[in-house]
């Protein structure tokens, strides 16, 4: 993975109007895009192209806008951020068996009965601390769950 300078100085908000997040899964216009977005993925991301945002709200609550950003050759990554342009976390698909295995651990205990994908999202959030977010289903129920690495679940959402 790309290494990423996003050093605190750079995760101040540099655009203070916030837009309005319509409903979740609901496009956003790029060009509708708090200016401060533009100017972090350009300055922490280079050579990465917004292809595309919409509205995902955060597991532990609040709006958020999810960028998709890509480049030639390299994984593509979300990057999340609050409506008002803070930068929260970026995001990128990675196998569940490349998760530490406490997370592996904790599934099978905290979620026995569970399923859950092949792939997981590796985040990293603006303190650089790491997360994972494993979709599980049982039956007919399908949940979203995040653990820090250390396999503790931070939130879970349904």
């Amino acid at each position: 993975m790309e290494s990423t300078n996003t050093d605190s100085a750079s995760l101040r908000r540099t655009d203070t109007a916030s837009i309005y997040i319509p409903s979740p899964g609901s496009n956003i216009a790029i060009d509708k895009l708090p200016a401060g977005i533009n100017e972090f993925v350009t300055k922490n991301y280079s050579g990465y192209q917004i292809k595309s945002a919409t509205s995902d709200p955060l597991c532990q609550g609040g709006d958020a806008i999810d960028v998709a950003i890509t480049k030639s050759g390299v994984p593509n990554l979300s990057v999340i951020f609050r409506p008002d342009g803070q930068f929260v976390q970026q995001e990128e698909d990675v196998l569940l068996s490349t998760a530490p295995q406490k997370i592996s651990d904790a599934l099978k205990t905290k979620y026995a009965g569970y399923t859950a994908g092949k792939q997981i999202e590796k985040l990293i959030l603006a303190d650089k601390s790491v997360q994972y977010l494993v979709d599980l289903t049982k039956n007919k129920v399908s949940k979203e769950v995040i653990f820090s690495a250390e396999g503790n679940v931070v939130c879970e959402s349904k």
